[in-house]
């Protein structure tokens, strides 16, 4: 993650950037001890587990584990890469940025989000005047707003072939740039340029500080095809962004959940409603990178795709996108023929989120009763009902909870007309392992339960290098039942520097591992907890007995597998050779 950057670059930035301030800047912390408490930005609460260290620079949440340092918490906070939280908190700090990009790129960057902002202004003016009435005539039979309008900086494209092109070299831009912006097209048998948008409404798309990245635009008269979109350029890619999302980004990570829609307008129109925690995949199918950018913001995501055969079936291509990135899926099912917007319409709010309430569905429930729905035959024979279960053991095999698996295998036995334990007996069989379900909240700082001893062990290890090494010599460093603590401990058994320094250095490699959450945790731990030495030892002798008897059990259990083969002279041998080895290490014990 922060390979392209000085490290010293990064610890001036951090020792300039109070994290308390920072965090203070949305969220009200109270000081206990030697920490400040506050609801957690992350996740609604009512009860503050969101804990702040001014010493450690570190933040962590004991609701829903999210926790690191300054540029951790405003990448989630924001939803921003790694570049983007540096370059803000670098600005923030006064501190100049010295990147390996050159600095002709992040110059032509800068002119590339100008063109865009300029061509929005443009846009935006075109509307409003006399050119614009018929767009304008247009939105509000769709029942767009003005206060709507200007949230999302709609806009029109007049029918003229160089009017942008024309306003945007006025306003000084160079050709060849205005052409990079992917705004306008050459015409080779003119060997002209022209303006790509003509006659159309335009939806910009922006990123978290509203900078126009790209463009949308939906044709007013017969023009096709119906919606264009900009193509690719240096500063936007539509498979990496998401419509709605810089104005629903506060009301999603609040509300831990998002509504996908295909289109603009069933956004706009939602979000026009009150219904603020809707994005949409810019009119294409949905990629790997939007579900990866959703998943920044919320751990549930509900489809809300057209009612036609056309959106049932990216729904179904959705739901596989979304669960890869491990994200809680529920699906809203719109009657035939119906879309967002026109739902919205029709019953307003109040009478959307009632239609929701009884037409929401689990990913599973909703792939249940497609394949039945689908089914060609009139009825559903053994193997239509053995191919159903197959394709959906996966996905109830990886349910979070016994009961939920429970639950799934009742909706199935009752729709495919099965015993409840003939359909269990085969969910179960060739089991697969699950996805990790993380949308449970699960309290578990002091005031809500302890943390556990391998945790306040790693703890003691990391604070007290004399800790580290002795623990280290008497049982290693891999008996950690959690691989994320057994990680950390390696890592830091590999780092040379001094204390401060390589605490440090843990923060960043952690980061670089996604482990920034769990070393924020045990970061806090090393401030509050202090093992004695008497509990050190008695950690120790616990493990060192359980690696005895573990060997005393593989000895044994050689033993009675050369007695089943009647092999008694090697049972024998192995067993003098057993007595040498106890003989040659009279402290006790089995060595490994």
């Amino acid at each position: 993650m922060t390979n392209y950057f000085d490290d010293q670059l990064l610890r001036e930035i951090e020792s300039k950037i109070d994290i308390v301030e920072l965090i203070s800047e949305n969220v009200s912390l109270n000081r206990r001890g030697n920490r400040y408490w506050g609801l957690c930005p992350f996740h609604q609460e009512k009860t503050p587990s969101f804990s702040v260290s001014r010493e450690k620079q570190m933040f962590y949440c004991f609701g829903c584990h999210a926790g690191g340092n300054i540029f951790s918490y405003l990448m989630k906070r924001d939803g921003l890469e790694f570049k983007e939280a540096l370059e803000m908190l670098a600005a923030k700090a006064g501190v100049e940025l010295a990147v390996s990009k050159s600095k002709k790129n992040q110059d032509l960057h800068k002119q590339m989000i100008a063109i865009n902002n300029a061509a929005a202004e443009y846009f935006q003016q075109q509307l409003q005047s006399a050119n614009g009435r018929q767009a304008r005539e247009y939105l509000a039979q769709r029942g767009i707003s003005q206060e709507t309008i200007a949230a999302f900086n709609l806009g029109y494209a007049p029918n003229e072939w160089q009017a942008l092109t024309d306003y945007l070299l006025r306003k000084g831009y160079s050709l060849e740039l205005v052409k990079n912006s992917g705004l306008i097209k050459r015409n080779d048998n003119q060997e002209r340029y022209y303006d790509l948008f003509r006659d159309r409404i335009i939806f910009p798309i922006t990123q978290y500080n509203r900078d126009v990245l790209g463009f949308g635009g939906r044709a007013l008269g017969d023009n096709m095809p119906k919606y264009l979109n900009t193509a690719e350029t240096d500063i936007y890619s539509k498979r990496k962004n998401l419509y709605g999302l810089t104005q629903a980004r506060e009301e999603i990570r609040s509300r831990n959940e998002v509504i996908l829609v295909e289109g603009y307008m069933d956004c706009i129109k939602l979000q026009q409603s009150g219904i603020i925690n809707v994005a949409a995949s810019l009119g294409t199918s949905l990629t790997e990178e939007q579900a990866s950018l959703l998943h920044r913001y919320a751990e549930k995501a509900i489809i809300l795709y057209d009612g036609d055969e056309a959106g049932q079936r990216e729904t179904m291509r959705a739901i596989e996108i979304l669960r890869r990135q491990d994200l809680r899926v529920e699906v809203i099912v719109l009657p035939a023929g119906k879309d967002p917007d026109d739902f919205v319409e029709k019953y307003g709010k109040e009478g959307f989120w009632h239609y929701i309430q009884n037409n929401t569905y689990s990913h599973i429930e909703y792939k249940l009763n497609r394949y039945i729905n689908t089914n060609p035959s009139t009825r559903l024979d053994l193997d239509t009902k053995t191919r159903i279960i197959a394709q959906l053991k996966e996905d109830i095999n990886s349910s979070g909870s016994v009961v939920e698996k429970e639950h799934y295998i009742k909706i199935l036995a009752r729709k495919l007309r099965l015993e409840e334990i003939v359909v269990a007996r085969e969910i179960r069989s060739g089991r697969t392992a699950g996805v990790r379900n993380k949308t449970g909240i699960i309290r578990d700082n002091n005031k809500y339960g302890k943390y556990g001893i391998q945790e306040k062990i790693l703890a003691a290890m990391l604070n007290d290098e004399n800790t580290f090494v002795k623990v280290r010599a008497r049982i290693g460093i891999n008996f950690f039942a959690n691989p994320d603590y057994k990680t950390l401990a390696n890592i830091f058994d590999q780092l040379q520097e001094g204390k401060e320094d390589k605490m440090h250095e843990m923060s960043r490699i952690a980061a670089e591992e996604g482990l920034e959450a769990v070393f924020a945790r045990i970061s806090m731990i090393m401030e509050e907890q202090n093992l004695e030495d008497r509990e050190v030892e008695e950690f120790i002798k616990r493990v060192e007995i359980k690696k005895a008897e573990a060997a005393w059990n593989k000895v044994m259990k050689n033993i009675d597998t050369l007695s089943d083969r009647g092999d008694f002279n090697s049972a024998l041998t192995f067993i003098l050779n057993l007595d040498k080895l106890v003989n040659a290490n009279p402290e006790g014990g089995i060595k490994q």
